[in-house]
């Protein structure tokens, strides 16, 4: 294939795709993709290898990294948010640039600095950070790295980009990576259906999340919001010429997190507004994106004073903690417990939180904590919370690379703790970080988890997670009878307006007997509102109380369920939920949701596995057949 014919085909699929949902010719697509990614990868390799015997870039190995920089507004998109011509691009890169680099240090015996200063002006080229960060960056994980290559050695390239983007003609197919299983018990109550759950009632517990607060201490009002980098509006990112490029008082959509102020603030509204909550859920990230200067001191630091915080606002009631991908240095990054090299271990985090979450939880689960950041805490007779650390299942964290199998242990104990819960007759909440199910969570972690949760799913009666910003649901189907929905995953968004979004928290009530969630409205502030008025306490108000806003009994699964395939039906209703979910962030508004976007949405609430198409596609085909102008242009460019 001509170098030409390939690039059209590249421009042919970025043209075809929509928002995440794959086009029905996908497969034909991915096999041209396929090709395509081949000849750019070995054509990138003699390229890139002359210019550094020479010292000259071509203008022909300009043009591949050209094709390769990431967009101006990847940074601010959790992946699982990426387009597919920008997950497809990204697959590209990653063959290409991973393959040279194995080739360079298992080939040619590149040495660790060698590595460092090709990598450091690989970032740098691409546009990732300046050149001074892309070398901080490199030198947080390359020993990392080169530890797992090094004592790897049939690891490729194409095993390696397929972990960490599970997408496009980045597909895994190593059997290492996909066989591993669990032991998963007999019995339990057969799946004949959707899950229901009673309505809301006046006696229910009322339980507050937050979450993701990103606290970045180097956060400054005024300074730069529109640096060109991960993450902005700080110190040593200069005062910018044009003050409407300056940081707001309270945050900024642009790719910044919070300032302590803001932080303080929505955790000191949470319990003004909830007084008589009975418990606070946390689902992680307390560290801020700077992730090229974190460090083990700074991030005890922000931890602290934010635990600190729970502690003074919340007085006596129980906070239920868990960990998320940024409190680890490097971030993402989550060794094996058998690692005890000190610069790899996460053993310092473990012992952290097990100390600081100690006045919250029992003197029982200080062992696991310790282990690996997961425990199981009775909350009161029948009533359990298990805090998981899937952290270590997100496809960021390089050491699934090294040894995919120790992700069993935990979700091992996950089912040997739920099998002690069944026996005592106990329901269940989850907390977990990352969402179960999502397109970052490693598939065979994902695929183990729903084998637990067809088994377990009349003592599982809520999971609660963050990571990613927004105020959204998702729905769990059974695998083995995939018509039921079995369970929820309530997301708390994020009181951190990164990027584009509205701070919040979530309430949810519950009912007290089944432990199930009967309703769950969510509290707001608009960002925009605060700036302008810098020297008062944002305003928060309630942005929706589901069950009433979608005209619901209540938020069962079998409930979202119908409200899921009512959206498939009702644009309308998807593009609200769709404001709720971005919380009327000002930009996202201003931007809008198309049909592709929309239905992007759509199919990110029932979707449990990387890959995993099957919901999807059915409700595309009734979004996709209504009587509606949102895809009449799609429609003229297939025609």
């Amino acid at each position: 294939m001509s170098r030409a014919t390939i690039l059209l085909s590249l421009v042919g699929l970025a043209a075809v795709v929509g928002y995440q949902v794959k086009p029905a010719n996908y497969a034909k697509l991915l096999e041209q993709q396929e090709k395509f990614d081949d000849a750019f990868e070995k054509e990138f390799y003699v390229e890139h290898t002359k210019y550094v015997e020479s010292g000259v870039m071509s203008e022909r190995l300009e043009e591949m990294f050209e094709h390769i920089q990431q967009k101006p507004d990847m940074f601010r998109l959790e992946v699982d948010d990426h387009p597919l011509p920008y997950l497809t691009v990204e697959c590209t890169a990653c063959r290409a640039l991973i393959t040279t680099y194995l080739t360079y240090r298992r080939v040619l015996g590149w040495s660790r600095d060698q590595i460092a200063d090709q990598a450091t002006s690989t970032c740098s080229t691409l546009g990732i950070l300046t050149p001074a960060n892309c070398r901080l960056l490199v030198l947080k994980n390359i020993d990392i790295l080169l530890y797992i290559i090094d004592n790897r050695p049939s690891l490729s390239a194409q095993t390696i980009c397929g972990i960490i983007f599970q997408s496009g003609t980045c597909v895994l197919q190593d059997s290492t990576f996909l066989d591993w299983t669990i032991n998963v018990s007999g019995g339990g109550r057969p799946i004949t259906g959707s899950v229901t759950s009673p309505n809301r009632g006046a006696g229910d517990l009322k339980i507050i999340h937050i979450t993701d607060v990103h606290y970045d201490p180097h956060y400054r009002t005024g300074y730069n919001a529109v640096c060109g980098e991960p993450c902005c509006c700080r110190e040593g990112q200069g005062i910018p010429a044009d003050p409407a490029n300056g940081a707001g008082e309270w945050g900024d959509y642009r790719d910044c997190d919070s300032p302590w102020k803001a932080v303080e603030d929505a955790v000191r509204a949470a319990a003004r507004q909830h007084p008589d909550a009975a418990y606070i859920y946390y689902t992680g990230d307390i560290i801020d994106h700077g992730v090229w200067e974190t460090t083990v001191a700074g991030n005890i630091v922000s931890m602290t004073r934010t635990y600190q915080l729970f502690r003074d606002v919340f007085g006596s009631k129980p906070v239920y903690p868990v960990l998320g991908n940024h409190e680890n240095n490097p971030t993402n990054v989550f060794a094996p417990s058998y690692i005890t090299r000190e610069d790899f271990s996460a053993s310092w985090l473990y012992d952290f939180s097990a100390n600081q979450w100690a006045s919250w939880l029992p003197a029982a689960t200080q062992q696991t904590i310790r282990q690996g950041g997961f425990y199981t805490a009775l909350v009161r007779p029948g009533f359990r919370i298990i805090g998981m650390n899937n952290n270590d299942a997100y496809t960021f964290n390089w050491w699934i690379l090294y040894d995919p199998a120790y992700l069993q242990a935990q979700l091992q104990w996950l089912h040997d703790t739920l099998l002690q819960a069944e026996a005592a007759g106990e329901k269940v909440h989850i907390l977990a970080h990352i969402p179960i199910g999502a397109g970052t969570s490693y598939r065979t972690w994902a695929r183990q988890y729903r084998r637990i949760l067809d088994r377990f799913w009349d003592v599982i009666v809520a999971h609660f997670h963050g990571h990613t910003h927004a105020d959204e649901f998702n729905v769990f189907y059974s695998l083995s009878n995939p018509q039921a929905a079995i369970s929820v995953g309530f997301n708390g968004g994020g009181t951190v307006p990164f990027s584009n979004y509205n701070p919040n928290y979530v309430v949810y009530y519950v009912n007290p007997q089944t432990y199930q969630v009967t309703d769950f409205e969510s509290w707001y502030f608009s960002l925009s509102e605060a700036n302008q008025n810098p020297n008062r306490a944002p305003i928060w108000t309630q942005l929706y109380s589901f069950a009433r806003d979608f005209q619901l009994a209540n938020v069962s699964p079998a409930s979202l369920d119908t409200l899921v395939r009512r959206f498939a039906s009702n644009p309308t209703e998807l593009r609200r939920y769709w404001e709720l979910k971005v919380k009327r962030g000002d930009p996202f508004l201003a931007a809008g949701c198309d049909g592709d976007c929309l239905l992007g949405h759509l199919c990110q609430i029932v979707t449990n596995e990387a890959n995993d198409d099957s919901k999807c596609n059915a409700l595309a085909a009734i979004f996709r057949n209504l009587d509606d102008e949102l895809f009449q242009e799609e429609d003229d460019y297939e025609k």
